[in-house]
């Protein structure tokens, strides 16, 4: 499949995240627990999930990632700095190059490709962690085909 790759601005917002060291399998109940952790805390979702991975990004058992969910701040515009065992955070405003991929998760690794020869081709470094956003998700309702995921390399110049 060929991508379109953009450089896109994300803007700074509060997240609450939780981090793991395993295989990638585990991705989907970090989820859960994670929205279980925000709704006990009575914070409100304000987008999609995501997940980060740290490191070479290589998923093998020892893969270090994260889930994370952006949350809309409290009243005095902060964030908790934890949540049961997940942190509060705001991450930052930063740039990446960006592949859109439609279709089931465990077929995304021509948008990855696509990112990385944009990285390369525009003489740029990798900065900091992939992401994957999970706009649309099997919890939308939706078959894998369905899916729409925003993969994501942040860069340096």
């Amino acid at each position: 499949m060929i991508y379109d790759v953009d450089i896109v601005s994300v803007p700074a917002r509060p997240v609450v995240s939780l981090r793991r060291t395993g295989p990638l399998s585990g991705i989907g109940e970090a989820m859960r627990r994670l929205r279980e952790l925000v709704a006990q805390a009575g914070l409100v979702a304000d987008g999609p999930m995501s997940a980060r991975f740290y490191g070479d990004g290589a998923a093998g058992p020892d893969a270090d990632w994260d889930v994370a969910l952006p949350v809309a701040p409290l009243p005095d515009g902060s964030v908790p700095d934890t949540v049961g065992e997940a942190r509060g955070d705001w991450v930052p405003l930063h740039h990446v190059l960006e592949a859109v991929h439609r279709g089931p998760h465990d077929q995304m690794d021509d948008a990855w490709a696509a990112v990385r020869e944009a990285c390369a081709a525009l003489g740029y470094t990798p900065s900091g962690p992939v992401t994957e956003v999970y706009e649309v998700t099997r919890a939308d309702g939706v078959p894998p085909e369905e899916y729409v995921t925003r993969v994501r390399l942040p860069y340096a110049r």
